[in-house]
């Protein structure tokens, strides 16, 4: 089988409201779609969203790294993919994952493995700054069914960052699960105040409390930490999965971007890895688009667990989402059944 046309097309995805963490305030997120079609008129779609601050390349080398590799996958389909490109690898593996899906007859996560999940849990992401406005975003959540609930924190006062968090623990009562993510936000006396004061509202884990570097501040937080403590940023660092891994445990779980770690298939083999050793992991978004997300939902049904909700719920940020299967319903996402990611 031969890949007879690829196509780029630019990508812009405006945000209903500007989405603010500790690591900037993102108004749109723009990116590319690759569009590879074999002989027989499959068409196979992938997504780069490269942003650096969460590890990528920029717009700029991640359009030159597409340009220079469609041509490579119309000669050789098995052309090897841009290691230094994470985003651009990303959607490159991606297209060709789903045209070799629909070639066997299965659905993505089917063929990634054999044990997939039909469905996985998605926390609701909660970004207002008032305890007001973010009560009301997790009434909301709760109302529609989601169980877990994401809460961006860092880059305000502690007081702030309290009552900001009591609102929400008030709105989703004791049985909802809530996790923070301070994006590397926090120092680590800081992290360790926050966790400290945070320790009787029955956190579900903590999502990078502090830079990405700082891997001897993370064991030391996670020795004594109320909740689990997530490696996520860290993660984009050269070498970081391997020290996380090889090394003394440092942290419980691991928060696998797709987009970051260069694709599915390298996501996958780090959540199978670290699996053997006793740690956890789940997918979450960059911010990205519909495509990526399919392909990402795939990847989290796939998972050796399924214990922690994944962070794919978040096409409510965009305007003018469009309608797709994708779209979570009671906190859910059915995979849908049919041959490939099931994006059009």
């Amino acid at each position: 089988m031969r890949i007879v046309e690829a196509s780029l097309e630019r990508l812009r995805l405006e945000m209903v409201r500007p989405l603010r963490t500790a690591s900037g305030t993102y108004a749109a997120r723009e990116g590319f779609v690759v569009c590879l079609v074999d002989e027989e008129g499959r068409r196979g779609w992938g997504e780069a969203m490269p942003l650096t601050e969460f590890g990528t390349e920029s717009p700029e080398d991640c359009e030159r790294a597409l340009r220079a590799w469609l041509p490579e996958l119309k000669r050789s389909e098995d052309a090897a993919l841009p290691e230094r490109h994470p985003a651009a690898r990303h959607a490159l593996e991606q297209a060709r994952l789903d045209l070799l899906s629909q070639r066997r007859g299965v659905p993505l996560c089917q063929w990634l493995s054999s044990e997939a999940r039909e469905a996985v849990h998605v926390n609701a992401l909660l970004g207002a700054s008032a305890p007001e406005a973010v009560e009301e975003e997790a009434r909301r959540a709760a109302a529609e069914g989601y169980e877990t609930f994401k809460l961006k924190v860092a880059g305000r006062s502690l007081d702030e960052d309290t009552a900001r968090l009591l609102a929400v623990r008030g709105a989703v009562g004791a049985r909802g699960h809530v996790r923070i993510d301070a994006n590397g936000g926090w120092t680590e006396p800081e992290a360790s105040r926050a966790l400290d004061a945070w320790a009787g509202q029955g956190l579900e884990l903590c999502e990078q409390p502090v830079e990405a570097g700082a891997f001897e501040a993370l064991g030391r937080l996670s020795a004594r930490a109320p909740c689990p403590i997530a490696a996520d940023e860290s993660l984009a660092l050269p070498g970081a999965a391997q020290r996380l891994l090889a090394g003394p445990r440092t942290v419980g779980v691991l928060v696998l971007k797709p987009m970051v770690l260069g694709g599915l298939l390298p996501a996958l083999a780090l959540a199978r890895e670290a699996a053997r050793q006793g740690l956890e992991a789940y997918v979450t978004s960059a911010l990205d688009g519909v495509i990526a997300r399919a392909g990402a939902a795939h990847l989290a049904a796939a998972l050796p667990s399924g214990r922690y909700a994944s962070g794919l719920g978040v096409g409510h940020l965009f305007r003018d989402e469009p309608d797709h299967p994708f779209r979570p319903v009671r906190g859910r996402i059915v995979l849908p059944r049919t041959p490939g990611q099931g994006v059009a």
